[in-house]
Formats: structure tokens, C-alpha cells, sequence
């Protein structure tokens, strides 16, 4: 009877070969392998017969290898590894055991080194203890049941060692597992990462689960992912003690110590970060960010906001000239913190139903479709890492936003925003819902159902929002949420007046009010801002919305004009493009009659102009659109955009505008446009200061009669003296009481941060955040004014001196959220 050796070879250098495998070798007349493989062995090969293929061809080979044998040769089929451990033996069993194979064929399996051995090697000794190996290739194995088998081997705690982690095509199943187990056993699990083990090339990497992807993994890598009792030893080396000097728990003290720690290394109390995800958008979660982080503000951590990816159409501008989501340098402020654009490393400002101009760490990259922005996600994503990695390494916490929904099913593939970004942090999860909009249990138990198991994980715990009426009435509904998903309520936030804090996105502004609903009042002043296709930063008017005598409305029909004592074009994403849709909507035509106070934002500004040009087709396919006219200023788009937090001073023309007021302003400037003006038009201020840096630049434009004025800057409105005086200017000539300036009012994130004190389950919720008690101090109070304002190092120091000082609005007019 002729032989065929299956025989393995090992990880690929010939010293790790077996006696075994060699004589086999030797023996043989024909050698059959993949010829990566074959020459591994090339000095054993001399005078043998070859046979080699390439990948995807092993039954080819093994039926190959079958038919010589039978031929009266003897053959040695050669596997890497072991041949019996995803190698060639069962396949060459299994084609042997056909009715119709050759027959006189005797199979021989000769063993080798296994990748998974060669592995361990490398990295210490990560499999004293029980394991389990899994590839993660999906070519004969199902997806879903590659799943099963992580989340079972996840939940029995088995050191996992992963084959076939990653190719050119297959990259989100190392992603998956990555979240299956953090969700089991934490981030800080150790992780070893070998490449080319135990031959030329070879690379080892000692990390985290939680850092686990940002190495290098690829199809030649094998992952060692450990179980609760996997450690490092002093010289950087894994081990999995098995527990042969030391048996039990209780004659164990460095175990028990471990086993201590790791209350505060597993998923839910990683004393590192949290985010608030929602059912859907607008449900508060920016609010609640903002208030949480000035919780732990008040409590003497040093903390951070951070939201991977915001789509946004209100930007902020951080003192160093980058563009960030609004919401997160309000969040900023709530921390005592100055902006940065690793707290939004992702913006996007969309400038048409399927694109959006995407802002990476605070830069423009350019303008992209969905298609060519998903292709892009893997890049972003890296960013995302990067951000989050360097705010970790300054604040001792990090408090993190999500975006919209976190159960849509459609998006979950190419998510950076949600769920996958919390794995990525090793952050526990709590879901908001908002109560007002109705059906808030459908909400909770419906988004928790389609979320996979390892996402649902992540979910620690559920806030009701923005409810008014008997808490108490909602007891049955949260008792059947809790035994249904298993997932705590963690409390009811009432809804909440007295806190304005500036929207996001459009959701919010399809709330604000169109049309008057009242007679006009004598007593009043109506204020309509254009509703701009494209509108951008509308936060600029929350503050006149404040105002206890003005009305406020987001005007779009040309007929509402005149019924106006302002009319004001806000800020846009395409000037060109809205310029246009204003004159097809009339509203062009209804300002060129219309006879009182005119005042444009930003691109708001350069349409009150004589001409818009755009020679570089920055902004559409149009050279050149007729402005409005009312202001003697032309403007040209350029390529690069201006972000600059500024600080100046009103000049004559500017001061004639709002008399009497201080001539210091402050605001920022987000735009792609150079104005100049002409001779019918005076400047409007003067520009001290861009991003830190001095400068003497002349800004904006103030018609001939002072009736038009038009600026870059952003936030205008927010100074308190300039607001008042030309309110007040309006107010004398429509004839009504004349305000005062407001008093500075209470500081809005310590009211939010008491209403959430009283309301939630804090104790549960630090518990959750992996937050001990004593590792905060009691809750601080400030002085009015002071809760706003960054501290210094020093005052940070001075608060809580354990931790690293930092180096370095948005939600609804009424409510805890936006």
C-alpha cells in the first residue's frame, strides 16, 4: 500500500520542523504544496518531484497528491502549522473517504507547530489556560455563526487566539470581534499581536482589546486576545497563570488583587469615558453631554467632551483657527476648557440632500458625495483614534457624544459616530430618549431590539427625557423595560426651563416658529430671519429669541417681509446657490422694497452685496450671481476657508449702528469669501485680534444711511452692549420702551448640572462610568460668571491634584435638551 504524508512543517523555519515531518520529506518521491509553502523548505526539496498550486486550490491538491499516491509514489502533502489545525489533513481524509477515491492509499498525518503555538511563543505564555481558536475568514465558514462562536468562547472567558483576522477585503470582522469581547471582559484585557512567528519578518506587538486596532493586523497575524486572569510580566511578556503553585482564590494574593482591579477595567467602569447615545435625533444628548461634564467638573475631574463625527449645520471655532461642531465648544465651556478640534475630529456641513463639505481635525478636506465618504470612513476613522487617544492622555475623563440613532441598521456598517466608537473608547453606553415626541417605550425597547448582542452590551443604562407631569405615572412602563431588556432607567428628566443653549442641526430649527400666529403687537419687536435652503449657524439669533420684548421667526415667503422691523440673512453653506433660490422664491425682490432694518451673517452679508463672484467654481457652476444691492460691496470666493476666533473694535460707521454701545466686539469668522467695499459703503469694524495673532483688518459693511450692515462675524449678537444698543435703536424708532442691558445671569450648566443631580441616579451612574466616590471630591460651586471660564492649570491643579490638568450648545431653548 503507497503512502501519503499530510505532513506539517510548521510556522515555516526549517529548525521548528519535527523529526517526524523531516523523515517524511525525505521519504518521499512527490512533494504537493502551495509554493509559499514549498519554499520554506527549499533545501529539503532536492530531486523530489513538485507539484504546486496557488491559494483557493487545496481540494485541487489534495485530489492531486490522492492520485499519485494511488499511482504507487509515495507523497508528502505539505501544510504550514500543524496539518491537522486548519491544514490539509481532514480535507485529504475526507476526499480519501469518497466512494470514488483512489484506492491502496494509506494517509499518514504528520504533525507540526502551529501557528497558534508558534504564536504564543512569542508572546510568553498566553495559553496555559483553557482556549479557543477561531478563524475569521468567511469563506467556508457562515458569518453569523463566526459570530456565535466569539460571543460563546467571549462569555465563557477563554483566551482567544483569532486566525485570519484581516485581508484586503475583509476588514470589519476584527472589528466585530474586538467588540464582542470588550463587551465580555474590558478594553484593558491584554492583547498579543504576531506577525510571521518564528520566521523571517517576524513582529510582535503587546497591547489592549481596547487598542487592539490601531496596529497592523493582516492575514499573516495572529491575534492572542486573554481572559480575566491574563497579565503582563515585568519584562513585557503574556501569561495566563494556570495556577500550579497557587490554587484558589484565597492562596492567591496577586490574583486577588487582580480580580479587585478589575471591577474598574471592565466594560461599564472604565473610569475613562461614557457616552450618551440616542433612539434618535434631537432627544438631548448634546445637553446632557454639556451637563454631565460639568457634573464631573464640579466634582474636581479634569474632563472633556468628545463627538467622533457631528453633522452639523451651527460650526464653533476653536482658538487655534479649526472648525468644530457647536454643540461640542459649548460642551467645552461646560468643562471650564477652551474648544479643540480633537473634541470633534469628524464635521460635516451638509450642502445638498446627498453631500456634505467634511472638516477633519478642524481643516476642510473637500466636498463628498455618501458614496465617496464612506470610502473615506477607514481614513476618518484613524483620525477619530487619534483625537480620542490624545484628549484620553490629557483629561483624566472623557465624556462622549453619539449622533442621532444608534439602531440604524442601514448605517451600522460604516458607523464612526455611535456604538462602534464607544468599543473603540471602552466606554459604557446610556441611552436617551425623549418622552416629548411620544411613544418613549416603543423608543427604548425598539432601538435596544435591533441592536446586535455585543452592542447591546455597551448599553449600560436608559435616561427618560424632557417629560412634564407625575414621574410616578411611568412606573409600570419602566418596570416592563427593565425585565424586557434587562437594561436599567436611570432616570426622568423633567422638562426644564430657563436654559438656552444653542441648537445643532435642522431638526431643531424645523421647530422654530414661520408664520406670526398672533396680531402683531405695537409693543414688540418682529425680527424674521431668512430661512435659507442651506442656512448655517443659527445660533447667531438665540440670543435676540431671548430678548423678553422681540418675536423671532425663519422667514420664506416674500409677503412676510414688510410685516418685519428686522429682517436678517444668516449664514450658508453656498451663497451662490441660496442667492438664487431667494430671487426664485421672491424674497429678493420683497427686501429691495423693503424700507427698515436690514442685516446679513457671513454669506448673508456677501448676498447684500453688488456681485457674488466665484472664478474658481469654488461653490457652484456659476462664475458670478447679482447680489442684492443694498450694500456697495463686492465679494469673491476663494479656495481657502477663514476660521478665526477675532476681537475688534466698531469703527464710526459700525458704532453709528448701535450708538452708544462699547466699541470692543468679539465673534468668529467661518467663511470662503474676500469683500470689498466701494465708495457708497464704510467699514463696519476694525479686527485687532485672529486666532491669538494680532492684526489690523477692516470688517464688514454699513450702508450710506446706517439702515444695512453686514459682518463675518459670527455671533455679533452675543455681545451684550452692541445687542442692546441696536435694539434699542430699533425700539426708538418704532416707538417702544427702550431695555436695559441684562444682568449677567445665573451660570446655565450649573443650573443643568443641579437639575440632572436631583433627577438621576448618580451614584449608579458613576458606578457605570467605573467612577468610585473617592476619587471625586463633593460637589464645587462657583462664583456667578465664574462656571464658564477655562481654569488655569494651576487652579485645575489646585482641585484635584491627582489628575492631568488640560494642555490645550447645542439644545432647545427650554428643555435639557437640543
Amino acid at each position: 500500500m503507497s503512502k501519503l504524508y499530510v505532513v506539517g512543517i510548521g510556522p515555516g523555519g526549517l529548525n521548528h520542523m519535527t523529526f517526524e515531518a523531516r523523515q517524511a520529506i525525505e521519504d518521499a518521491d512527490v512533494i504537493v504544496g502551495y509554493q509559499a509553502y514549498l519554499d520554506f523548505i527549499q533545501p529539503l526539496l532536492a530531486g523530489k518531484l513538485l507539484y504546486s498550486s496557488g491559494m483557493m486550490r487545496e481540494v485541487e491538491r489534495c485530489s492531486q497528491a490522492l492520485a499519485v499516491a494511488a499511482s504507487g509514489k509515495t507523497v508528502a502533502l505539505v501544510s504550514s502549522g500543524d496539518a491537522g489545525i486548519y491544514g490539509m489533513a481532514g480535507l485529504a481524509l475526507e476526499l480519501a473517504d469518497e466512494p470514488d477515491a483512489p484506492s491502496g492509499v494509506e494517509v499518514v498525518v504528520v504533525p507540526g507547530v502551529s501557528a497558534v503555538q508558534a504564536a504564543a511563543s512569542v508572546l510568553g505564555a498566553p495559553l496555559m489556560h483553557d482556549f479557543a481558536v477561531i478563524s475569521l475568514s468567511d469563506l467556508l465558514t457562515p458569518l453569523e455563526k463566526i459570530r456565535q462562536r466569539l460571543r460563546a468562547a467571549a462569555e465563557a472567558d477563554f483566551v482567544v487566539a483569532l486566525y485570519n483576522p484581516r485581508s484586503k477585503g475583509r476588514t470589519t470582522q476584527i472589528e466585530e470581534a474586538a467588540a464582542i469581547l470588550i463587551a465580555a471582559r474590558g478594553p484593558q484585557v491584554p492583547v498579543g499581536i504576531v506577525r510571521n512567528a518564528c520566521r523571517d519578518g517576524e513582529e510582535r506587538i503587546i497591547t489592549t482589546l481596547g487598542e487592539m486596532l490601531n496596529h497592523p493586523i493582516d492575514m499573516f497575524s495572529i491575534v492572542i486576545i486573554g481572559n480575566a486572569s491574563t497579565r503582563l510580566c515585568k519584562d513585557g511578556r503574556i501569561v495566563t497563570p494556570r495556577g500550579y503553585a497557587t490554587r484558589g482564590e484565597s492562596q492567591n494574593p496577586n490574583r486577588r488583587k487582580r480580580s479587585a482591579g478589575m471591577d474598574t477595567a471592565a466594560p461599564g467602569a472604565d473610569p475613562h469615558a461614557v457616552m450618551f447615545c440616542g433612539t434618535g435625533s434631537d432627544v438631548g444628548k448634546s445637553v446632557l453631554t454639556a451637563g454631565f461634564c460639568r457634573i464631573l467638573k464640579r466634582h474636581g475631574l479634569s474632563v472633556a467632551p468628545f463627538k467622533s463625527q457631528n453633522m452639523a449645520l451651527n460650526s464653533a471655532v476653536t482658538p487655534e483657527g479649526g472648525e468644530i461642531g457647536r454643540a461640542q465648544g459649548v460642551q467645552a465651556e461646560a468643562c471650564g476648557i477652551p474648544p479643540h478640534t480633537d473634541m470633534n475630529p469628524i464635521l460635516l456641513k451638509p450642502n445638498s440632500d446627498t453631500g456634505s463639505q467634511v472638516i477633519v481635525q478642524g481643516k476642510v478636506v473637500r466636498n463628498m458625495g455618501v458614496k465617496e465618504y464612506n470610502a473615506f470612513k477607514p481614513e476618518a476613522f484613524l483620525k477619530v483614534k487619534e483625537s480620542f487617544q490624545r484628549l484620553r492622555e490629557r483629561y483624566s475623563f472623557i465624556v462622549m457624544e453619539g449622533a442621532g440613532s444608534i439602531a440604524e441598521i442601514n448605517l451600522r456598517e460604516h458607523d464612526i459616530a455611535n456604538l462602534k466608537v464607544a468599543a473603540m473608547a471602552g466606554a459604557p453606553a446610556i441611552l436617551v430618549a425623549d418622552i416629548d415626541r411620544g411613544g418613549v417605550f416603543a423608543q427604548i425597547v425598539g432601538t435596544l431590539e435591533l441592536l446586535t448582542p455585543e452592542e447591546k452590551a455597551l448599553v449600560k443604562g436608559v435616561i427618560i427625557n424632557k417629560f412634564r407631569g407625575d414621574a410616578s405615572l411611568l412606573a409600570s412602563g419602566i418596570e416592563y423595560v427593565e425585565n424586557r431588556t434587562g437594561v436599567p432607567v436611570l432616570g426622568v428628566l423633567p422638562w426644564f426651563k430657563g436654559l438656552a443653549l444653542p441648537e445643532e442641526d435642522s431638526v431643531a430649527l424645523q421647530k422654530k416658529p414661520a408664520v406670526p400666529k398672533e396680531p402683531q403687537s405695537g409693543e414688540r419687536l418682529r425680527v424674521g430671519v431668512v430661512r435659507l435652503p442651506r442656512i448655517s449657524n443659527y445660533t447667531d439669533f438665540a440670543v435676540l429669541e431671548a430678548e423678553p420684548d422681540v418675536d423671532l421667526y425663519y422667514i420664506h415667503s416674500p409677503w412676510l417681509v414688510e410685516t418685519m422691523d428686522l429682517v436678517i440673512i444668516p449664514g450658508t453653506k453656498s451663497t451662490i446657490a441660496d442667492l438664487v433660490s431667494i430671487r426664485e422664491q421672491g424674497i429678493a425682490d420683497a427686501l429691495s422694497r423693503f424700507q427698515g432694518a436690514v442685516v446679513g451673517i457671513c454669506g448673508g452679508y456677501q448676498m447684500l452685496g453688488v456681485t457674488v463672484n466665484d472664478p474658481d467654481r469654488v461653490e457652484t457652476s456659476l462664475e458670478s450671481a447679482q447680489g442684492l444691492g443694498l450694500l456697495d460691496v463686492v465679494t469673491t470666493m476663494l479656495k481657502e476657508k477663514q476660521t478665526h476666533q477675532a476681537q475688534g473694535e466698531l469703527l464710526p460707521a459700525g458704532e453709528g449702528v448701535a450708538p452708544g454701545c462699547s466699541p470692543a466686539i468679539a465673534g468668529y469668522e467661518i467663511h470662503m469669501g474676500e469683500s470689498v467695499l466701494g465708495s457708497g459703503a464704510s467699514p463696519f469694524a476694525r479686527i485687532c485680534s485672529r486666532s491669538g495673532s494680532d492684526t489690523d483688518l477692516e470688517e464688514g459693511a454699513v450702508s450710506a444711511d446706517g439702515r444695512v450692515f453686514g459682518t463675518y462675524l459670527h455671533g455679533i449678537f452675543d455681545n451684550h452692549g452692541f445687542r442692546t444698543a441696536f435694539l434699542n435703536r430699533l425700539r426708538r424708532r418704532k416707538g417702544i420702551p427702550e431695555q436695559a442691558e441684562a444682568a449677567l445671569a445665573p451660570d446655565p450648566f450649573d443650573e443643568l448640572a443641579a437639575h440632572m443631580e436631583k433627577h438621576l441616579d448618580l451614584e449608579r451612574i458613576f458606578q457605570i462610568c467605573g467612577i468610585s466616590p473617592l476619587r471625586v471630591h463633593p460637589p464645587q460651586t462657583f462664583p456667578p460668571g465664574r462656571g464658564s471660564h477655562a481654569a488655569s492649570p494651576a487652579q485645575e491643579n489646585d482641585r484635584e491634584p491627582n489628575l492631568l490638568p488640560p494642555e490645550g450648545r447645542d439644545g432647545g431653548s427650554e428643555t435639557t435638551v437640543a
